[in-house]
């Protein structure tokens, strides 16, 4: 995703050639999804790190919540239930038994801790911070927030509930009771405030992008399309000054949105 490392420290020529072959590194810059697998009503849930066709290593330990808030504003851990899936690139939890819990909308939410790295001037990344490389040309603490909604029986009110992630897409039209063909008006939020002219990738399972590059407006909105069937994948990416500037000089966050129609 463009805008993910902001390096803005002076070089030679080289160096910079250096930088801008990192900014299409994938390591620190991918998005945790989650998908909710519904059979009746009983949700598996996965997650992948990385972006679809291109899932990376995923680290049961670096999860520090994953939750799902009922219809009834509930909020349900599920954090002690994650289990190492088909390989190393997929999590899973057990099937959630849903046959007591009320028919509405449920929202799926973690956060993801992938660390602290450095890029050097030999283009690596190393998990530490500038106390060990004083002389990194980029420097982060990489946070990813992810979401993903279901529902049992008809949907209902708390498709546009707020977490609180310091990055956060939010559906502001009920995305399973919208129209084919329509568009669903999803904001974007940081510290609280919209994100005004911030990309949007707007993807499915098999793809993080399809068609043309969508920018949120002045309300922070961006409008996805809802023309197929099937899974609509959203992520944002935005970089805060790091209130440490002597480990790390950014907080780099990631955040995404899954539900299927």
């Amino acid at each position: 995703m463009n805008g993910r490392f902001h390096v803005k420290i002076k070089r030679t020529i080289s160096a910079l050639a250096l930088v801008a072959s990192l900014l299409g590194m994938p390591a620190l810059g991918h998005d945790i999804t989650l998908w909710p697998e519904q059979d009746g009503k009983a949700v598996k849930l996965k997650m992948y790190y990385g972006d679809p066709g291109d899932y990376q290593p995923i680290d049961k330990v670096r999860f520090v919540e994953l939750a799902v808030f009922d219809s009834k504003d509930v909020k349900i851990s599920f954090l002690h239930d994650i289990e190492r899936g088909a390989d190393s690139k997929v999590l899973t939890t057990p099937a959630l038994r849903l046959g007591d819990w009320p028919s509405g909308t449920y929202v799926v939410e973690s956060r993801y801790d992938n660390g602290f790295y450095i890029h050097d001037g030999e283009n690596r990344a190393v998990a530490t911070t500038k106390e060990w490389f004083a002389d990194a040309i980029d420097s982060a603490h990489y946070l990813k927030f992810s979401k993903a909604l279901f529902h049992i029986g008809g949907s209902g009110s708390g498709f546009d509930r707020v977490i609180g992630h310091r990055l956060e897409l939010i559906p502001r039209a009920d995305p399973f009771a919208a129209k084919d063909g329509g568009s669903l008006p999803v904001e974007v939020r940081f510290d609280g405030a919209v994100l005004k002219d911030h990309i949007v990738e707007v993807g499915d399972e098999a793809a993080a992008s399809k068609g043309p590059e969508l920018r949120t407006d002045t309300r922070g909105i961006v409008l996805v399309k809802l023309d197929h069937k099937g899974f609509y994948r959203m992520a944002v990416d935005h970089r805060a000054a790091s209130k440490y500037p002597d480990l790390f000089s950014f907080d780099d966050y990631t955040a995404s949105l899954v539900f299927s129609r």
